[in-house]
């Protein structure tokens, strides 16, 4: 499974229902950057976690730093 697939299906501003398919492009592209740098879970994850608070504001991105490192460990177990 790709970074965008892991993404999308997460969802983590629940908006793809009424966005297009691309609307994380630019945070996928930052992440798949931090993959080329390391493959530390808690790296990935607190990058994840940076990424879309910049991108989208704390109080839109309500995701919690555990749940960023499930998603990076989803994604470097691909």
């Amino acid at each position: 499974m790709s970074v965008k697939e892991i993404i999308n299906k997460w969802d983590p501003i629940e908006m793809l229902s009424y966005t297009p398919s691309d609307e994380y492009h630019s945070e996928i592209t930052k992440v798949e950057d931090i993959l080329r740098i390391t493959k530390d879970c808690e790296a990935i994850a607190d990058g994840i976690f940076t990424i879309f608070i910049e991108a989208f504001g704390e109080d839109v991105f309500k995701k919690t730093k555990q749940d960023c490192i499930k998603i990076a460990d989803k994604i470097i177990s691909t």
